[in-house]
């Protein structure tokens, strides 16, 4: 009998999309001030581009999720790069703030298509003892877009314009395309049977139902509430607090993004050998959760820049860890619904992060009230988990 493998060659085409998906999250945060300045707006008004992006996704992954569920998850993964490539390209020739607020809102549309579709296809196709290295390395690959991605983009918007980045991003992404479209081989689809698009909505709808899939998103949402809300503030922290320009901007987002991509491949082989073990995964999701605070309060409270890095760098370390454990979590426990379950998750975290940006933009920035709203969140995600494992136990 020959012996099942998951197919790593495949996996590295899904990992390019990733990471430009990621250098695209997490380009707001460096480049607020200057958007700011050229829009001449406030920059808590121009991180409404984090909000709508990630307001755009939640209410749309769910709904097209379940309605592209039984497609071919290629087909679905280039239609969300079209769509995607499309909202780059308007944001990089935005003329206003609100031309660009709609851009971020089409790319919310786009990622709503595209992750998803892809999170199922590395999960559907890793071997279960596996898995968990799987989603470890295509969230690495996310944080590497962080890594590689935000340093060259704040670099060029330094010397050019901050338009450069988004035009970056969108250029990768025809190039990942293109590849995906040449190489990626379908799966076979996860439902076998079309289905009326309200029955498909409905079915979506009622795994709201399910308490353990209803723990894992409460603990999904307030982690990334914590982790990308207070992120999206990092480029105006050390401007404001450490008298950071652009140019260092890039390298605090790569000292992060390594942060991230450690958390996710350390996590991976862990996960492979706790679930081997016969343990639950969500305990692991307390243990980074309690992290994640613990960074979160290093990160905002601070006294030095290298302090307030260390913080910001163990908080991607922790939330990657936490985040890595709900995915592998989630396609185990809703394996019989495992794309209509992913799109929830994603869009829970987009909603989660847009949300923790607005909470967060209501206290002064570096205050009190900040660090403890921050910590708060990730306070949140572990109690949630741990009453995961309490349902379990």
């Amino acid at each position: 009998m020959t012996e099942l493998r998951t197919p790593w060659a495949q996996h590295v085409l899904i990992q390019a999309a990733l990471f430009l998906m990621g250098a695209d999250l997490f380009l707001a945060s460096p480049l607020l001030p200057t958007i700011s300045e050229d829009f001449g707006t406030t920059v808590s008004a121009t991180a409404a581009m984090v909000t709508v992006f990630g307001l755009s996704y939640a209410v749309a992954s769910p709904l097209l999720g379940a309605l592209t569920e039984h497609l071919p998850r290629k087909k679905v993964i280039l239609a969300g790069i079209v769509v995607f490539v499309t909202a780059e390209a308007l944001c990089a020739i935005a003329p206003s703030l609100g031309w660009l607020l709609a851009a971020r809102a089409i790319a919310g549309i786009g990622g709503a298509l595209l992750s998803p579709a892809m999170w199922a296809y590395v999960a559907e196709t890793a071997v279960p003892r596996e898995r968990g290295r799987a989603i470890a390395r295509a969230a690495a690959a996310y944080a590497g877009g962080q890594i590689v991605g935000v340093p060259l983009a704040t670099f060029a918007a330094a010397a050019l314009s901050w338009r450069f980045a988004f035009a970056a991003v969108a250029f990768g992404l025809v190039v990942a395309g293109g590849l995906i479209a040449w190489r990626l081989r379908s799966t076979v689809p996860a439902s076998l049977t079309r289905v009326r698009p309200a029955a498909a909505l409905r079915s979506s709808f009622a795994l709201w139902r399910v308490g353990p899939f209803r723990m894992i998103m409460a603990g999904n949402f307030f982690v990334q509430a914590a982790r990308l809300g207070t992120y999206a503030y990092a480029g105006a922290l050390f401007t404001t607090k450490f008298g950071f320009d652009i140019g260092v901007l890039g390298l605090v987002g790569m000292a992060v993004g390594l942060g991230s991509m450690t958390g996710s491949m350390v996590i991976g082989p862990l996960i492979d050998r706790w679930v081997s073990a016969g343990r639950e995964v969500a305990v692991l999701s307390v243990g980074w959760g309690l992290l994640t605070a613990v960074g979160l309060a290093v990160a905002t409270t601070g006294g030095t820049w290298q302090l307030s890095i260390a913080g910001f760098v163990f908080t991607s370390f922790a939330g990657s860890g936490f985040f890595s454990a709900v995915q592998v979590n989630l396609t185990t426990v809703m394996a019989d619904r495992r794309s209509a379950a992913l799109s929830w998750s994603n869009s829970v975290l987009y909603i989660g992060g847009g949300v923790g940006t607005t909470v967060l933009g209501f206290t002064a920035l570096g205050s009190t009230a900040f660090a403890a709203c921050a910590v708060a969140f990730a306070l949140c995600a572990a109690g949630f988990s741990a009453l995961l494992v309490r349902k379990h136990s």
